[in-house]
């Protein structure tokens, strides 16, 4: 990488901090680092610097189902009351299943609802108890919010969903019978010897967790209060809040994940997913016509995109003021971690920072 264009780059967007990495099916190739984790600090960005990375969260969630889909536990084209153990159905298509499948790509007509006190969005962040359940069937319920379905059949149409993620490391922690964090630590970070987790008092080095900032570069939430404010462990099946952008992990481990997915489900020899489920992961579940925004095809949880010169497969990460990826083919991978800038959209969820680091990376 050409580390003077970048400099520049990331100056012109007044980036608090930045590491960004260029890796293949083996090893990792370049890495660039600049600017603080904490300016209160005054702490450097380095590859071991631990993000919440936010949406690209949600890749990690879906393997923990696909692990579960590879061992014959569970089937993700399947209705998700079963494993749920409750009907749960979009009120105005009664006779239609909702799968785990359309969990995965957002087309399950299940949204967040974009109200500040009900439904998901308004209890999201919240740590009070709040039943799922009732959440999603039960009309009387002091959280139940009628616009958590759209008015769409189930399967026909996409929505970016956070809630359908949450739901899907529920059926993980109903199915598995462990919580959603300690399963997906057992299954893959413990045995890739990762400093991860969806919860971040669990994190080993805490002192890594960085800051981030919002737009204006003022303080949004500092690694401190990340750990303070995990959220507690509810009843299994109930933990919804937190795994659709809640993952601590650096670039370095991160990397790690995706030469296991560049690698068809194998890293270090160890097989974490078959090479018929990563290519089902892969494959276009969902496609739309419309060539605005970059959610234009969507795999297994996995955004896939040809606006580059190759096709690349991954997510986009935003929340608190960060801005992230992870995308990736069998040859490259290229992941961005940036925790506050004057981010300047170009496209839907994408600003003008990340893809001017893709396209210097991808040359």
């Amino acid at each position: 990488m050409n580390k003077k264009k970048l400099d520049k780059i990331a100056s012109n967007s007044n980036a608090i901090g930045i590491c960004a990495l260029i890796a293949d099916k083996k090893e990792i190739k370049d890495i660039y680092c600049y600017g603080k984790m904490s300016k209160e600090d005054n702490l450097e960005i380095t590859p071991n610097t631990i993000f919440r990375i936010a949406s690209v969260s949600k890749v990690v969630v879906a393997l923990a189902a696909l692990m579960l889909h590879d061992e014959g536990k569970m089937n993700i084209y399947d209705d998700i009351s079963k494993y749920l153990g409750y009907k749960v159905r979009n009120p105005y298509y009664p006779e239609d299943i909702i799968t785990t499948e359309m969990l995965m790509t957002q087309t399950s007509s299940i949204n967040d609802g974009e109200h500040e006190t009900l439904g998901y969005d308004g209890v999201n962040g919240k740590h009070f108890y709040v039943s799922l359940e009732k959440l999603l069937t039960d009309q009387s319920y002091e959280y139940y919010l009628d616009k958590t379905y759209l008015k769409a059949r189930p399967g026909s149409t996409f929505c970016y969903s956070n809630f359908g993620c949450g739901i899907l490391a529920c059926i993980v922690e109903k199915v598995s019978g462990m919580y959603f964090t300690d399963y997906i630590n057992e299954k893959l970070f413990a045995k890739m010897n990762l400093d991860a987790s969806f919860r971040a008092s669990e994190i080993k080095h805490k002192e890594l967790i960085a800051n981030i900032y919002h737009n204006d570069l003022s303080l949004s939430i500092s690694g401190k209060k990340f750990v303070e404010t995990t959220y507690p462990k509810h009843p299994l099946g109930d933990n919804f809040r937190g795994p659709a952008g809640g993952l601590f992990i650096s670039p370095i481990d991160l990397t790690k994940i995706m030469q296991m997915l560049m690698n068809n489900g194998t890293y270090n020899d160890v097989v974490y997913l078959s090479k018929k489920t990563i290519l089902d992961m892969k494959e276009i579940h969902w496609k739309t016509l419309c060539q605005d925004g970059v959610y234009k095809q969507k795999g297994l949880q996995l955004m896939i995109t040809d606006d580059y010169k190759e096709r690349l497969y991954g997510h986009l990460g935003n929340a608190y003021g960060l801005r992230s990826y992870m995308l990736f083919n069998n040859k490259k991978g290229y992941i961005f971690m940036c925790n506050g800038a004057n981010f300047k959209l170009i496209k839907e969820d994408i600003s003008t920072l990340q893809e001017d680091f893709l396209i210097e990376m991808m040359k």
